[in-house]
């Protein structure tokens, strides 16, 4: 378990420092609508720690994949679960979602379907390559 939660931290450390970048990104886009013309310092430093915990949160999610005696379809519902939630609890507490039944329902829509289609991709992939690595181990190159 301990070798769980250092690699939990060590993800998280390394991808915490995109938080301010999507923060950044998020601002840039709120801005160009006309939804922000400026900010209090108060929100500012807001976002740059909520988007850091976000980033960092997401990042050591991952690290449900290395668990070997979880099942594959059990680690990817409780990373999607956990980045779910990680995801509405922060774009709520900043009020870059506004907190009624609609939104987070389309929140939730597009979440799951860019989830889905994310991990199809990477799980395609994965399993083309791993196809091409057996068939060079049967032929013996």
């Amino acid at each position: 378990m301990k070798r769980y939660f250092v690699g939990f931290l060590t993800r998280g450390l390394l991808f915490a420092w995109s938080g301010p970048a999507i923060l950044a990104i998020v601002y840039l886009i709120l801005g160009s609508k006309g939804i922000v013309h400026s900010l209090s310092p108060e929100k500012v430093a807001l976002g740059i720690l909520t988007s850091t915990l976000l980033a960092f949160i997401a990042a050591g999610c991952s690290v449900v994949y290395k668990i070997e005696a979880l099942p594959l379809l059990h680690a990817t519902m409780l990373h999607a679960l956990a980045l779910y939630l990680d995801y509405i609890l922060i774009y709520l507490l900043n009020g870059w979602l506004m907190a009624q039944l609609g939104p987070i329902l389309i929140f939730t829509v597009l979440y799951a379907v860019g989830y889905a289609l994310i991990w199809l991709v990477i799980f395609s992939f994965t399993k083309a390559r791993v196809r091409r690595i057996n068939q060079k181990l049967q032929s013996g190159v």
